[in-house]
């Protein structure tokens, strides 16, 4: 575990719902400011190895036009990854492998980015059909599933207010804060934005010594796609697994919250509090851009456990398209 990646920063911009106030943003200029603000603050620009950025829609070379338009040396590499809405989330994945594998220690930049206004595509109808069927197959009505969604719009409005969000928000452009919340629907549909990780080898890190999320483990499972949200519920008992945590020693753990059912389904078979996911509220409240969501998930978790001093162990789950699940547990360090 010693050797294992490190992430050490993690920002996002401001999300916009659809539509919204970054709608005229192309998606290698949402992702730019976040790449540039990570880029900056690498301690040793010389070291820095690639850039991996994930994303649901988008050209082929995304990763090198977002380093383009946020001024980037040309001499730095980027790839970028699609895995739907778990897209940002394994493109951390990715780099922390090959932080860990590759003998080439550095920095990495890792994430994702998505313009729901500019990829013109509105959620997918079997989605929406797949969570109402786990819904009712485990017996989670529509009042939970409101409150729910209610709840996590209750809770980004308080974050917000309480200036919790001001940390890990880059600006674009003229636009430093999250459109205003919607009445919290469910499901969400394509937002826009970005969000990404800065991350170190585990012996870079040891000299460094800035606080961080080392990256313990992490698991990806398929499942039906036409159960789509479940593939959650395995990946995280993978994980769990390998790790041989419980899950009360979690001090924070978020879920991607693209729909409702979904988290509470899986709340529900691996017996977790729902008051305990997404504490300071999640995409039902703030926006759900795809691509980005994953690194979306870890950004929040590295304000909570490194930038609020809030525990040591932290959960990520996402669920993609097409019947797949992806979790990842960090600790501080």
């Amino acid at each position: 575990m010693i050797n294992n990646a490190v992430i050490i920063d993690a920002v996002r911009t401001p999300f916009a719902h659809n539509g919204g106030s970054l709608a005229g943003v192309a998606p290698a200029n949402l992702a730019a400011p976040v790449l540039k603000h990570l880029y900056e603050a690498c301690p040793a620009p010389e070291h820095f190895r690639d850039v991996i950025l994930g994303h649901a829609f988008g050209r082929v070379g995304l990763g090198r036009d977002a380093l383009e338009a946020a001024g980037v040396p040309d001499e730095v590499p980027a790839v970028s990854l699609e895995r739907g809405r778990a897209s940002g989330l394994s493109a951390i994945d990715y780099a922390a492998d090959k932080l860990v594998s590759v003998n080439n220690p550095g920095y990495i930049i890792a994430g994702g980015v998505e313009s729901g206004s500019s990829a013109n595509e509105p959620i997918n109808p079997s989605m929406a059909e797949a969570a109402d069927r786990l819904a009712e197959e485990y017996h989670v009505t529509r009042d939970r599933r409101l409150g729910y969604a209610e709840r996590s719009r209750r809770r980004a409005t308080d974050a917000a207010a309480g200036g919790v969000f001001a940390a890990e928000i880059v600006p674009v452009g003229k636009v430093s804060v999250d459109d205003p919340v919607d009445p919290a629907a469910d499901p969400s549909v394509i937002d826009d934005g970005a969000a990404a990780v800065l991350m170190v080898d585990g012996s870079t890190h040891r000299r460094d010594r800035r606080p961080g999320l080392r990256v313990t483990a992490s698991a990806a499972f398929g499942c039906d796609p036409a159960r789509v949200g479940w593939g959650i519920v395995p990946a995280i008992e993978k994980v769990l697994y390998s790790t041989r945590l419980k899950i009360a020693q979690f001090d924070v753990i978020e879920f991607d919250e693209a729909f409702a059912a979904n988290v509470l389904v899986a709340c529900s078979v691996l017996r977790i509090d729902e008051e305990q996911v997404c504490r300071e509220g999640g995409a039902l409240a703030f926006g759900h851009p795809w691509g980005a969501s994953g690194a979306v998930v870890m950004t929040r978790l590295f304000s909570q456990i490194v930038r609020e001093d809030g525990g040591r162990f932290g959960l990520a789950a996402v669920s993609a398209g097409s019947g797949q699940g992806l979790a990842m547990v960090v600790e501080r360090c």
